[in-house]
């Protein structure tokens, strides 16, 4: 069962200059979240590491800085991850097949690989390989005594 964007606490997004990208180079795309204050670190580059709790679901999306561009970008997969834990692999969102979300379940400090396909209007494609991370933080649990 994959899950609904609306249940994902942490956003990640991918904004794609579509002029940018040549020949698979990461130049011209950008990787923001919401977590900023949670300890992420490269905001605005194509090696964000974003920071959540264990058991966070994580969304991410993608767009173009230009809305008016012909070219169309689309996440192609995200890789698997320690972050991820057994059950956890980011795929398609139920509510939003633009979209991927997933659950970060296992603590610790791991990168991902995220494949993109930018086509530009007359057709052409290029898939961008990136290599983002996730630092994951433990929650601490309680056992009843």
């Amino acid at each position: 069962m994959t899950i609904p964007t609306t249940q994902c606490s942490v956003q990640i997004q991918i904004w794609v200059d579509t002029n940018a990208i040549q020949n698979g180079s990461t130049r011209g795309v950008y990787l923001v979240d919401n977590r900023v204050t949670s300890g992420g670190q490269n905001e605005g580059s194509a090696n964000l590491v974003t920071s959540c709790t264990q058991d966070s679901y994580v969304c991410w999306q993608i767009l173009t800085v230009d809305p008016n561009a012909s070219a169309s970008v689309q996440i192609q997969s995200i890789g698997s991850s320690n972050a991820w834990g057994p059950s956890g692999q980011p795929q398609v969102a139920s509510d939003n097949p633009n979209a991927f979300t997933g659950q970060a379940q296992n603590p610790g400090s791991s990168s991902y690989q995220l494949s993109i396909n930018v086509t530009a209007g007359g057709g052409s494609g290029t898939t961008v390989i990136l290599n983002p991370g996730m630092n994951v933080q433990a929650i601490s649990r309680r056992t009843a005594a």
